[in-house]
């Protein structure tokens, strides 16, 4: 927050652009109200070019045009152009006389324009001046000035500067109304050309321009006090609607216009290729006439545009108050995004509402953009210590069962903000064991390198198949898989999700057996024993070591049930556990004496395993016979379906 507080003060210039935008943005949306404007443009357009021949023309045109804005009624006519340049023709003498006459018997006005070029006719300003106040040291200024001939600057009743300084950006936002020349003599202060035209329509003399010691404060003029930025301009306040155009070749004509009465005509080149446009807040183009008549409906509007002098001060201390808040509410907040999204709305939109309406009512400009950019800053940088705090009290958690979960169900675990279980916890999983048979035999016969192949190989298929199902891998046991579901997340589908894991791994054994021993590798074999039942699952071990692991008598139970898949000759076994809350139909493939449970163990399987069953049963019974750990003689037919259920489908998730 400080770091951002300080780039705000260091970068203050620089970000000065984004702030015009804004201020650009509020013109956009809300252009200052229409009031009464007396300005009428008369534009020198393609048409008139047209009618009277190609431009520059003949001054006695130009004089014709003047007395033809005045006979309609026009109070000031002011010609936006600057005339150097005599013409030396017959007839262009006599047209030079004739516009000079022309300016002289109305009440108009010329343009001058300043530079630090060479000065071409020199002339001096029409107006008076007083200047109060503090004056400063030095006056920044322009050295030369390029005017009309001096026979046309003498007869104009008012001379007008209508050089424009657009920001750095190309936008012009602000409308100089005094410029300064320095002469090796004295210092001219020069009016703008709207200003001058203003000046003559109110019929006064002169003005009075405040000073300070950083340069223009105020100007006075027809009793009316105009806020000057120290440059000595005003910043431009748009209207939705533009001054009244004429073609100068309807006055030509000797046509008038009841517009024109007492109104302030502008006369300006449009023509294709004869004008500059130039962007403002609220038009991508616009000509100098425009922007003249905007600034004088302005002035008589007096409606201003102004930065406070405190606004830099106010939108520092509300972007620190609303990150102090922020920060401050950031415990409250964590955890509830909606919240946490309102109330960061709420703070980044309020400077701009209330920028809005300083804009709309006042004038005042403040820049709501920054201070709100510098809060979702704050709010994010916030956001992100939550979140890493978040994220490293997970961390834990997600570094410890991602070895033995699927990504999805450590992703959902994380997302629940579940903590490791730290003790075990009573809940019921299906179990799932496999491994390759006669993989003692196997591995007597063959290198280290090849039982690793041969080992990684199906390890690598059983972790594919378990982890597509999101179970969870419990251990390696040499060539052996355990895994189990409904844990540590709930799966109340963990039956199915385990039946079609173990059927899964034992058909891609069988597809890829093939390929497998294509290579050189020994064919393998598989068994797989399910079992479900109520177990501790949890973290069990040392302080130093412990894994997330399941403890208890199922385990133990499929561990022994996973050997009787080979006295069975099937690839599939299921315990009791399972057959008594299966979904599917199970079939009992027999009985057996396990150690360590008493009694004769059922031991079931799926129908499609039947079939091999019956192949195979009276070789186990023969097998069995005198053995302690018989095969029960039950038929192999025998079925336990549970009641009211629907036909085994097998889970994809």
């Amino acid at each position: 927050m400080l770091l951002l507080l300080a780039c705000h003060l260091a970068f203050d210039a620089p970000l000065s652009r984004l702030r015009e935008r804004t201020y650009d943005f509020y013109q956009f949306l809300a252009p200052r109200q229409t009031t009464s404007n007396p300005v009428v443009i008369v534009s020198i357009d393609d048409a008139s070019l047209k009618a009277h021949g190609r431009w520059p023309w003949n001054r006695g045109l130009l004089a014709d045009l003047v007395d033809g804005i005045t006979g309609s009624g026009a109070a000031v006519v002011g010609l936006a152009l600057v005339l150097p340049e005599a013409d030396n023709s017959p007839e262009g003498i006599s047209g030079d006389k004739r516009l000079a006459a022309a300016l002289a018997n109305n009440r108009t006005a010329l343009a001058v324009s300043l530079g630090n070029e060479a000065t071409v006719s020199e002339t001096e300003p029409k107006a008076g001046w007083s200047i109060v106040g503090q004056v400063p040291d030095t006056l920044p200024g322009f050295t030369g000035l390029t005017g009309s001939l001096a026979e046309f600057s003498n007869a104009a009743a008012g001379l007008g500067v209508i050089r424009t300084l657009p920001d750095a950006d190309g936008v012009l936002r602000h409308v100089p109304l005094l410029w300064l020349r320095n002469t090796p003599q004295r210092v001219q202060l020069w009016p703008s050309f709207p200003l001058e035209l203003l000046r003559l329509h109110a019929g006064q003399d002169g003005y009075i321009a405040r000073m300070n010691a950083a340069g223009f404060d105020a100007l006075r003029m027809a009793g009316a006090i105009v806020p000057l930025e120290p440059e000595g301009s005003i910043r431009l306040w748009q209207t939705a609607t533009e001054a009244p155009r004429l073609s100068a070749r309807t006055i030509l004509s000797g046509h008038g216009d009841p517009r024109l009465r007492d109104a302030i005509a502008i006369v300006d080149l449009s023509a294709v290729g004869l004008t500059q446009y130039l962007p403002t807040p609220r038009s991508p183009a616009r000509s100098g006439a425009d922007i003249h008549a905007d600034a004088i409906s302005q002035m008589l509007a007096g409606r201003y545009l102004a930065e406070p002098t405190h606004a830099r001060m106010l939108e520092r201390l509300w972007f620190l108050l609303s990150a102090v808040g922020f920060i401050g509410l950031s415990g409250v907040l964590a955890g509830r995004v909606v919240l946490g999204g309102l109330a960061l709305a709420l703070l980044a939109v309020t400077p701009f509402v209330l920028g809005a309406l300083e804009y709309s009512l006042q004038g005042a400009l403040y820049d709501p953009l920054q201070p709100a950019l510098a809060t979702i800053m704050v709010a994010g940088f916030e956001g992100y210590v939550l979140y890493r705090r978040s994220e490293q009290r997970r961390s834990t958690l997600a570094r410890q069962f991602s070895q033995y979960l699927s990504p999805s169900v450590v992703q959902r675990l994380a997302s629940s903000d579940t903590e490791a279980i730290l003790s075990g916890e009573k809940r019921e999983i299906t179990i799932l064991i496999s491994d390759i048979r006669g993989f003692t035999t196997m591995s007597e016969q063959l290198d280290t390198q090849e039982i690793a192949k041969v080992v990684n190989h199906f390890l690598g298929i059983a972790t594919d198949e378990i982890l597509k199902r999101d179970g969870t891998i419990d251990k390696f046991m040499g060539d052996a898989v355990l895994a189990f579901w409904n844990a540590p997340l709930d799966q109340p589908d963990h039956r199915e999700r385990a039946l079609d894991a173990g059927l899964a791994l034992i058909e891609r054994v069988k597809r890829e057996d093939a390929a497998f021993t294509a290579d050189g590798h020994r064919s393998i074999e598989i068994g797989v024993a399910i079992e479900t039942g109520i177990c501790s699952v949890g973290n069990f071990g040392s302080e130093r070591r412990f894994d997330y692991t399941a403890i208890g008598s199922p385990v133990n139970r499929a561990a022994r049930l996973e050997s009787t898949t080979k006295k069975l000759g099937i690839p599939l076994v299921l315990g009791p556990g399972f057959a008594a809350g299966a979904s599917m139909p199970v079939v009992q493939a027999g009985a057996f004496v396990l150690q360590g449970f008493k009694g004769d163990v059922p031991v079931f399987t799926v129908p499609e395993m039947q079939a091999a069953h019956q192949g195979v049963s009276r070789e186990v019974e023969s097998q069995q016979s005198g053995a302690p750990a018989a095969v029960v003689g039950l038929p192999p037919s025998a079925q336990m379906t549970p009641p009211d259920v629907a036909p085994r489908t097998r889970s994809t998730r």
